[in-house]
């Protein structure tokens, strides 16, 4: 018994340290017929990045995370799900905002960093933007619908 309860406790634990509240910015996502606004946090450093959103029990319906590389990342780049407790939609978007692939990614439960599964973006892309699973087909986002981070730039139509 008390060896399954430091199991947990040191899961827990790891969890709470691979966590991470960054600060959240306004934006949108436009289609020709809407825009959904938003509230991401911007993860911009390598560090950022590294964890996400790791170790989150939840996350609010329109908020999520933008992952900010500034520059051009190769269509083999993969995201996984390492320490991740929700299932995430993940969009990949180009310099233009464009938005050129969405995929969904489960939770991996593995302890094991190598036994999960990892997410190839499948199209080049300079930001990936990751919210709650569903998120994109729940508001009929698809490919080629576009990413606003300018706040000023987005409609008032959500």
């Amino acid at each position: 018994m008390s060896v399954s309860l430091l199991m947990v406790a040191c899961t827990t634990g790891a969890q709470a340290l691979e966590s991470q509240l960054l600060p959240a910015q306004a934006a949108c996502f436009l289609s020709n017929e809407q825009s959904i606004a938003v509230s991401l946090e911007w993860a911009e450093t390598t560090e950022q990045r590294r964890i996400g959103l790791m170790g989150r029990e939840t996350l609010e319906e329109r908020s999520g995370m933008l992952f900010n590389y500034g520059s051009l990342q190769p269509a083999e780049n993969s995201f996984w799900m390492r320490n991740t407790l929700i299932a995430l939609d993940i969009a990949y978007v180009n310099e233009q905002g464009t938005i050129m692939a969405i995929n969904r990614m489960e939770p991996c439960e593995s302890v094991a960093a190598f036994n999960c599964p990892t997410y190839p973006a499948g199209a080049e892309f300079v930001q990936a933007v990751e919210m709650n699973a569903g998120f994109f087909s729940r508001y009929q986002l698809t490919l080629g619908d576009r990413l606003q981070t300018d706040p000023a730039l987005c409609p008032n139509k959500s």
